[in-house]
């Protein structure tokens, strides 16, 4: 018998895993339209997953519109305010590279926090190149100042965030985006490591990775081993950034638990707790939910009830699963959203002399 008690505390819809980029830290974007457009829910079935939501989990959880680009579905507004109507506060993604439409209806919306993605601001090039797109920091910064000004002007609440992915070649332009934000007076940044573009995939093509089996690819470990002397570094300053009053929203335990991770990435294998299986409920385009983005669908929306799925053998299963998993996405921000403490702090005091020594190389 299923004794596991908790709910979901954060939700994700990825309502089209459509996206008009090229990211070289996705794979989303391979998905081709035509082969998906028809599958989506539609716009009443997402109604129908927000309600079985809210009658089971009632209020208080973080709630986002993510993809793919959800801002390619032009029902995200119809369902903003459906998710309105039943107290559910929401959040969206977006690479902000088709909105400039959009931005009347997007600060009239029911969207309380638009996360934007931007990877550079001084260096233009390191953006497109990392988004695959020519022309992508200028529509990003475009966005970012017209939103700002709608935003005074209709004294608008929408809160306005950056998400930023650290690689080795934008790792000095990680200070300068917080003093953007600062400067600027934009909500807040938050930051990602670079992770497997393969944790990041279509799921009209693949419904899961064998996460016990995993291996980093060699391209991606000697990436993380010639930015890390640097990296920490910057870690540490952006924990002195933020003690000081800078909007970042990473915890100082998900900051310092980086630092492990970049002075050696395996070691947070058996040391940072995969939390969720206890905490994420994600409805893909299709309405299969997981509870890990990477591993298999416990089972379809439009089938069967939230609850159900949540205390089914597949949901379980994924639990135990989380526990064997050998794959690196558990520094992801999705993992520290609501535990913060979900790594081993004993074993974090015996890095401390580790790090140190990598700084003095």
């Amino acid at each position: 018998m299923n004794q596991f008690n908790g709910k979901p505390q954060q939700i994700t819809f990825d309502i089209t895993d459509r996206c008009q980029m090229q990211c070289v830290t996705c794979s989303k974007w391979k998905t081709a339209a035509s082969d998906v457009i028809n599958r989506e829910m539609t716009a009443e079935e997402w109604k129908e997953a927000l309600t079985k939501l809210r009658n089971w989990l009632g209020e208080g959880f973080w709630f986002c519109f993510s993809g793919g680009e959800p801002f390619l579905r032009p029902d995200i507004f119809e369902l903003a305010e459906y998710a309105h109507s039943l107290g559910i506060k929401i959040a969206s993604m977006t690479n902000a590279f088709g909105i400039q439409n959009l931005y009347e209806k997007i600060a009239d919306s029911k969207i309380e926090s638009l996360n934007i993605s931007l990877n550079a601001i001084n260096n233009p090039l390191i953006h497109d190149e990392s988004r695959g797109r020519t022309g992508s920091y200028d529509k990003v910064i475009d966005a970012i100042r017209e939103l700002q000004k709608i935003k005074k002007e209709k004294n608008s609440s929408l809160g306005i965030n950056i998400a930023t992915i650290m690689f080795p070649e934008n790792i000095e332009e990680i200070i300068p985006l917080v003093e953007f934000v600062t400067r600027n007076k934009i909500n807040g940044i938050m930051f990602q490591l670079l992770d497997d573009k393969e944790s990041f995939h279509g799921y009209n093509v693949q419904k899961g990775c064998q996460t016990s089996l995993y291996k980093m690819p060699q391209e991606l470990r000697v990436k993380y081993k010639n930015m890390a002397k640097r990296a920490i570094e910057v870690i540490d300053r952006l924990i002195e950034m933020k003690r000081a009053g800078h909007s970042i929203y990473n915890s100082y335990e998900q900051l310092e638990a980086m630092k492990i991770f970049f002075n050696n990435p395996d070691d947070i294998l058996n040391n940072i707790i995969c939390d969720v299986g206890s905490t994420n409920f994600a409805i893909d385009p299709y309405g299969d939910v997981r509870l890990c983005f990477n591993m298999e669908p416990v089972g379809n929306i439009k089938e069967t009830l939230p609850e159900e799925i949540w205390l089914n053998e597949k949901s379980e299963n994924c639990r135990k699963m989380t526990k064997k998993c050998k794959m690196y996405c558990r520094m992801l921000n999705c993992n520290f959203k609501h535990n913060f403490a979900n790594f081993n702090k004993s074993f974090m005091r015996k890095c401390i002399n580790k790090i140190t020594r990598i700084l003095k190389r």
